[in-house]
């Protein structure tokens, strides 16, 4: 910081002027770079936030639990439309008549041979879900 100026000539005021002027044209370029990084530095940091955000978003599977849990529930699906795929053979041929005719009517109805067929029909679905679906 230059002298006061009280008592110095024109050239010395003129002089501590320019380097004033001089001091504050480089705090302005300095402000200006400051912001510029800073500005850059803010963008980076919402395009990090924002590949973050969609990173969590595109994971599929949490855990073993959670896939073991998911995994169950398509078990379940898949078993329940075997089961409800069956039974309404079951309900046609009650009104067609069952292969075999009336003879073998009684052999159809049995929980036993149900059973066989749900389970048949079951794994038959496995198949087909594991066919169309090659990450499983």
């Amino acid at each position: 910081m230059p002298p006061d100026p009280d008592g110095m000539s024109l050239a010395d005021v003129k002089k501590a002027y320019r380097q004033l002027y001089s001091q504050l044209e480089e705090a302005k370029r300095q402000k200006r770079a400051i912001a510029s990084v800073s500005k850059a530095n803010r963008k980076d940091l919402l395009a990090s936030r924002s590949e973050a955000k969609a990173a969590k978003g595109q994971l599929v599977t949490l855990s073993k639990k959670q896939k073991a849990r998911d995994e169950a529930n398509k078990a379940g699906y898949w078993s329940g439309a075997a089961a409800i795929t069956v039974t309404i053979f079951y309900e046609a041929f009650k009104v067609v008549g069952f292969p075999g005719g009336r003879a073998w009517a009684e052999f159809w109805g049995h929980e036993a041979v149900y059973g066989v067929i749900v389970w048949t029909m079951t794994m038959t679905f496995g198949w087909a879900y594991r066919a169309t679906h090659s990450g499983s």
